[in-house]
């Protein structure tokens, strides 16, 4: 163990002793103990100054140190200050003898024999030093979209939140053409695929020694373009860097020069908010889109795929099956024998009695309840007929069993009926 000198230190004069009373008084003008470093390099012994001993420091006495520096043939290598101020704790090296034997200037054999009689000993000592320069590297890394692809696209939800007729044109006596302003809150599944070029640009060096030479030979892993890329705004989503490259799941090589060419694919939950403008062609259900711009985009969930995975499943997997649970949601329960059961599509019908005679229109369905609107106006049967409307106190109730026939245009009740029986 030792405490080595300073590399601007150069060969000098030093001491070397075993006599246990001899170092003793060196390490208490150091304010100095002996210790044991258990799992230590070499003999495991040193001398330590009390306020610096840390948790795998065993403190010896001066006796058991005394009867190791005899039994493992140790000498006590160390300068003699002019004068101690007790600040610090010196340089000093407790060796094995023949290793003092090998520095020593003043010949083996004499060195020997003065040591074994316990005499201190002034001699040169030939220094070979190791000394470890510690370089902190920082990467300035540039990385650039080179290519993108959306290869996946599919809607979850769609919310609306706000809709408004803007014009009501009469084309002819039973066309009306209706330009209305919507805005709906929608949420999209994406899977985009990312080709990117990253490129060290810039090198700074930090180190507490001098280098041989000046130019250092940098060697970027590809792991640390690939964290560099997760923790830029390259792609939307936020992740854990340091999940992502454990996972594997980014193809990264390198190019020519510095450059790396990395690939990945990213999943993300977008919430978009758009403004909308169409025009729609009231009883022959038809519409045309004016103009649509998403006004606003965030990202509510996303990571990154594994490239290999994606491939097995193939873009249209996902999709696939959302249609297909789609398509079996979508069907409407048929009436049982005898019944009539309503639809949404029945808002906006004509109500009338068996004998033809007008009773109102289909305001709203709920469930088997359909509320009956006696006086309706223009805008009425335009919000019926396209599920925009709602019912009010002046609406009446009809259920399901009070039916006796829905056709295309119509809702024929069992019986005659007129607004003031319905109440």
């Amino acid at each position: 163990m030792s405490n080595d000198p300073s590399p601007d230190d150069g060969p000098g004069q030093r001491r070397m002793t075993t006599d246990p009373d001899r170092i003793r008084e060196w390490a208490d003008t150091h304010d100095a103990v002996p210790v044991s470093t258990h799992g230590g390099e070499g003999h495991g012994h040193s001398l330590v100054r009390r306020d610096e001993l840390e948790s795998d420091h065993e403190e010896s006495t001066w006796e058991a140190f005394a009867e190791t520096i005899r039994t493992e043939d140790l000498v006590f290598v160390y300068h003699e200050e002019e004068e101690s101020t007790g600040e610090e704790l010196g340089q000093f090296e407790l060796i094995e003898r023949e290793a003092a034997f090998d520095r020593a200037s003043l010949g083996r054999s004499k060195l020997e024999d003065q040591l074994r009689k316990g005499e201190t000993v002034t001699t040169e000592i030939i220094e070979t030093q190791v000394v470890e320069t510690q370089v902190v590297e920082r990467d300035t890394i540039e990385s650039e979209i080179v290519e993108t692809e959306l290869v996946e696209r599919q809607p979850v939800d769609s919310e609306l939140l706000n809709r408004e007729i803007v014009d009501t044109k009469f084309v002819s006596a039973d066309l009306i053409k209706v330009t209305t302003d919507e805005s709906r809150l929608e949420t999209v599944e994406e899977v985009e695929r990312y080709t990117i070029e990253s490129q060290v640009v810039d090198v700074d060096i930090d180190q507490h020694d001098e280098l041989e030479h000046d130019e250092v030979e940098t060697n970027v892993e590809l792991e640390s373009v690939q964290r560099s890329i997760l923790e830029s705004d390259v792609v939307r989503a936020d992740v854990a860097a340091a999940d992502v490259v454990d996972r594997e799941v980014i193809e990264s090589r390198r190019g020519e020069g510095d450059t790396v060419r990395s690939e990945l694919l990213e999943r993300r939950t977008v919430e978009e908010q758009i403004d909308e403008r169409s025009r729609l062609t009231f009883r022959l259900e038809e519409t045309e889109v004016l103009e649509s711009e998403v006004v606003g985009s965030d990202v509510l969930e996303g990571g990154i795929m594994d490239l290999e995975e994606y491939g097995e499943m193939g873009p249209t997997a996902a999709s696939d099956t959302a249609g297909t649970a789609a398509n079996a949601g979508s069907e409407m329960p048929t009436a049982g024998s005898g019944s009539v059961e309503f639809s949404a599509d029945d808002q906006g019908k004509v109500v009338v009695g068996e004998t033809g005679e007008q009773i109102g229109i289909v305001a709203e369905v709920e469930g088997q309840t359909a509320y009956v609107d006696p006086e309706p106006g223009l805008a009425d049967r335009l919000r019926a007929r396209l599920n925009w409307g709602g019912h009010d106190a002046e609406d009446y109730p009809v259920e399901a069993a009070e039916i006796n026939e829905i056709t295309d245009e119509e809702v024929i009740v069992e019986s005659p009926t007129d607004a003031d029986e319905m109440e």
